[in-house]
């Protein structure tokens, strides 16, 4: 019987995100296998994989927010805005009180903008970032909307912070470390960075690709899969065997009026059993992706 799940993932430091994918293959023996957000390859942490089916859903398992253990090296700037790229400035001249870094935080937490670096995959004009900064070459990128949810000092000691912080998708810890140097006064650099949450999957329940290896040879790896109906904390509705044979096919069936105002997505159930996400249109309930 093949997967069909999610598998939280522990990604180790100097693997991408598509190695991490490969490899799942190989473990699984299926190829319909995609991650949920890259994660560069000097980070390490939780990365969801899409396995079967649930690679139907992986769009909405990126939406989620995302929660990380950052270091951030104040009084040095790089060209990739982490310790990786090349010293462009130092200025050791610097020193700061823990109370002068809490309050940076606190004024972090606010900020609702931010520039994508140029060192990144985001793309501009069909070509991403990194291939203009490759090239030495500077566009005009814009700003793009973020939510700092949680910004936490959890230590301070020889111009290196370290905190933990819950933010949206598409927010650049390295841009947001270079952000709180100058709210310093200063330059701030990414070190190292781990996320410890995403969408609700915790680090503490992932598994190493080689525990994932090991359960795959004692038949224990289905164990390790999250069940798509678990994976997504969604509304849901059950209808009867007869409206899921039709909705299957594509058709709309009527729904009681106490469900008519649910947003998309939700599950949508038969006999106990996932047939896919819904959504209503003109008050009838119409099966958007299948997932049976």
């Amino acid at each position: 019987m093949p997967y069909n799940g999610v598998i939280n993932v522990l990604k180790p430091t100097g693997m991408t995100s598509h190695d991490v994918v490969n490899k799942i293959r190989k473990i699984t023996g299926q190829k319909k296998v995609g991650h949920t957000g890259t994660l560069d390859p000097d980070v390490a942490g939780v990365l969801p994989i899409c396995v079967g089916k649930a690679t139907r859903i992986s769009s909405f398992l990126m939406e989620g927010n995302k929660t990380y253990i950052s270091e951030c090296v104040l009084g040095i700037l790089t060209d990739t805005l982490d310790m990786y790229g090349e010293v462009l400035e130092k200025d050791n001249k610097i020193s700061f009180s823990y109370q002068e870094v809490s309050e940076a935080l606190n004024k972090a937490k606010n900020l609702k903008k931010q520039v994508p670096p140029m060192y990144s995959a985001v793309r501009y004009n069909g070509k991403k970032l990194y291939e203009y900064a490759r090239k030495n070459l500077n566009v005009d990128v814009k700003e793009r909307d973020i939510n700092i949810l949680d910004l936490k000092l959890k230590k301070y000691e020889n111009q290196k912070i370290i905190f933990q912080a819950e933010v949206s998708k598409g927010t650049y810890m390295r841009v947001l470390c270079n952000d709180i140097g100058k709210i310093l006064g200063t330059k701030g650099t990414m070190g190292k960075l781990i996320r410890i949450e995403s969408k609700g999957l915790k680090i503490e329940n992932s598994y190493t690709l080689e525990e994932l290896e090991e359960k795959a040879l004692n038949n224990e790896l289905r164990a390790c899969i999250l069940p798509i109906e678990t994976a997504l904390k969604l509304e849901s509705v059950n209808i009867s065997i007869e409206d899921g044979k039709k909705i299957k096919n594509g058709v709309f069936i009527n729904i009681p009026d106490e469900k008519r105002t649910i947003e998309y997505p939700f599950y949508v159930f038969s006999n106990d059993k996932l047939l896919g996400l819904g959504e209503i249109r003109d008050n009838k309930l119409k099966l958007k992706k299948q997932l049976c």
